[in-house]
């Protein structure tokens, strides 16, 4: 049928968006970091000013999932695909807008920071975060349901991670200078954002089960371990 044509056609499309969308995000996400170790803020400022284009990409690609819904009468599966990319593309703008945020903190930090390298564990976790986002990609383009699996499961790493970090943080915290005081309460923060851009990349490995499978990450076994996760709401 010609509407069935023209379904795939546009679901093509879409799709080559959403690749699009998550290299932009990608590449925020990383320059964040780059310019928190760097104390680079011409790059935290350039950071700040693409992710409009991001915002503009998730905005459009939910409006032809809007527009592919009224005009090209989907069946079930091709809903559960629909969805699956609205709640995709939802998450990976979140993730660049924390990228903003770490970048709004490392502007913040620059006239008070002097020396202080960034911790180790930090960096650490930032690697974390951008193997979970670059495997979620990889998994929603070669739709490997495994992979996914194997990013929903690092999540657990990335709170722990976070966890030991702010409470580091705050234990150094008592013995600094008043003057570097912001600057440990912006490492604090921008751990958060680490987290919580960890959470989305998580989403994201969710969504990629439900479009390949149609069932929540919570109603399949967990790839080869077999252990099964309950999805809880996440941060913004």
């Amino acid at each position: 049928m010609i509407y069935r044509k023209e379904f795939r056609e546009e679901m093509d499309r879409l799709h080559r968006e959403i690749i699009r969308m998550g290299y932009l995000v990608e590449d925020a996400f990383q320059k964040s970091v780059n310019a928190l170790i760097n104390d680079d803020i011409a790059l935290a400022e350039e950071i700040k000013a693409a992710d409009d284009e991001i915002d503009q990409l998730e905005r459009d690609i939910t409006q032809a999932c809007i527009r592919t819904i009224a005009r090209q009468k989907p069946v079930a599966s091709d809903l559960r695909d629909i969805a699956a990319i609205m709640k995709l593309v939802t998450d990976l703008e979140r993730i660049a807008d924390h990228a903003e945020d770490i970048s709004d903190h490392v502007i913040h930090m620059h006239d008070k920071r002097g020396d202080l390298s960034i911790p180790t564990d930090i960096v650490i976790m930032s690697d974390l975060v951008k193997s979970m986002l670059n495997g979620a990609l990889d998994a929603y383009v070669s739709r490997d349901l495994d992979l996914a699996y194997k990013i929903i499961r690092l999540d657990d790493k990335s709170d722990d991670l976070a966890e030991k970090l702010m409470s580091d943080l705050s234990k150094e915290m008592r013995g600094v200078h008043e003057s570097l005081l912001p600057v440990y309460i912006d490492l604090i923060l921008i751990t958060s954002h680490f987290e919580r851009a960890a959470d989305h990349a998580q989403n994201v490995a969710e969504w990629i089960v439900y479009y390949i499978e149609g069932k929540y990450a919570y109603d399949l076994e967990a790839g080869p371990s077999g252990a099964r996760r309950d999805v809880d709401n996440k941060k913004d």
